[in-house]
């Protein structure tokens, strides 16, 4: 360019009437350059390798769903419970849950959480019922009450169980998951337990009842036997 060269002996005068082009140092136009290259790549450039403007993604924790341990007893007791306190389920002892600890699901994030639990109560070799179903609040709307019930299918299944009904206030839920609407009639071993309750001084709330054949095509998810902590390993030093 003229400016960052020398001025040939040729070149006339410039007039001093006209107003002079001011010449811009190298170092300056290099800078400018540099600038308008910057501002070109922030505002068309819209890898986000290229520039790390964006928040990065929240990663969704998994809960891992498995079979109740008798460590689990503490926690489910106090899930169980806090519904029973609002009428929606039979309250338990840690004593009556310790005594079946093998037949709760329970689903948690962390080796040892307990957020979320379901039983099954079996009233014969072919029928059990799905029971304690309970989430904690903070967890509500994950799908976690699915996931535990799901859990408790599969136990069903290992132990050749035929046929499951639930009890619900809501309609939803059972629906959901393949259960149809049924008569507590049918399950007079339940009916008899309600009795049982009742002159034990329990209050039992009236719930619609639901019912579902298990067959051998029936997909339902791995069930964990237990959740073991994971070990980090030791660099090589």
């Amino acid at each position: 360019m003229i400016h960052n060269a020398a001025r040939p002996a040729s070149l006339p005068t410039l007039d001093s009437t006209r107003p002079r082009l001011q010449l811009v140092p190298r170092q300056k136009t290099l800078a400018c350059r540099s600038l308008l290259i910057y501002t070109f790549c922030v505002h068309n450039n819209s890898s986000a390798a290229a520039l790390q403007f964006r928040r990065p993604s929240e990663t969704i924790a998994k809960a891992t769903v498995r079979k109740a341990v008798a460590s689990d007893v503490a926690q489910i007791t106090r899930l169980v419970n806090a519904y029973a306190a609002e009428g929606l389920m039979l309250p338990r002892t840690e004593a009556q849950i310790a005594a079946r600890i093998d037949s709760y699901v329970v689903a948690g994030y962390a080796p040892g959480e307990v957020v979320a639990c379901a039983a099954l109560e079996e009233y014969s070799p072919s029928l059990a019922e799905v029971s304690s179903v309970a989430v904690a609040n903070a967890e509500h709307g994950k799908g976690l009450g699915t996931q535990v019930v799901l859990g408790v299918e599969r136990l069903a299944r290992t132990r050749d169980i035929e046929e499951l009904f639930a009890m619900s206030l809501t309609d939803e839920f059972f629906l959901s998951l393949d259960y149809a609407p049924a008569s507590i009639a049918r399950y007079p071993e339940k009916l008899l337990r309600y009795e049982t309750l009742a002159k034990e001084g329990v209050q039992v709330v009236p719930k619609r009842c639901y019912s579902k054949s298990l067959s051998a095509s029936s997909k339902v998810p791995r069930l964990v036997e237990s959740a073991k902590p994971t070990r980090k390993k030791r660099k090589a030093s």
